[in-house]
């Protein structure tokens, strides 16, 4: 008897197609959460000491940032995001380091990141923030303990970020 081999073959190619699509939709899945997790991170690491034109990249063009949920921006679109950038620099940078240059001491620690995918190209998302920061004699301290509230988008197969919601929940006003 005669085994058909290739019929046998395409049944299970059909019975196994769903759930080898499932398996590479999972797969990307996990790909996306994981590039948009390294974007939050690379965020605090570029505002801490990235030029203002690398912090500007991980916005979309006309990306915003406002510091309440649902709240009108305070910072839109690149040009704006880069003169954020320097803002800060100027206010927690160039202090004289041991080696002669100038550094910065201010830090965003990034925790407890939350991604939900909301389409191919869309996600949202959520994290704890805590800056700390050097100024002058003062420090290292905590300047806040924040919630960032994100929406991401996908361009050119690059996440970044479209719109940032910061809530302050602790704050330092002396610094």
């Amino acid at each position: 008897m005669k085994i058909p081999t290739p019929r046998i073959i395409a049944a299970l190619l059909l019975l196994l197609a769903p759930a080898m699509l499932c398996a590479a939709d999972s797969l990307q899945a996990v790909a996306d959460r994981t590039l948009i997790r390294e974007l939050m991170d690379r965020y605090g690491i570029v505002h801490d000491s990235g030029s203002p034109e690398e912090y500007a990249d991980l916005f979309t063009a006309d990306g915003e940032i406002a510091v309440s949920p649902g709240g009108p921006a305070i910072v839109k679109g690149r040009q704006a995001l880069m003169a954020q950038a320097r803002r800060d620099h100027e206010r927690f940078g160039n202090e004289p380091a041991a080696n002669g240059k100038t550094t910065s001491i201010m830090r965003h620690l990034i925790s407890n990141a939350q991604i939900t995918l909301t389409g191919a190209d869309t996600a949202t998302g959520f994290c704890y923030v805590t800056t700390v920061v050097k100024k002058g004699d003062i420090g290292p301290v905590i300047l806040s303990i924040s919630r960032y509230t994100d929406r991401y988008a996908k361009q050119d197969g690059k996440w970044r970020i479209q719109r940032r919601e910061i809530t302050i929940e602790q704050g330092n006003g002396e610094l």
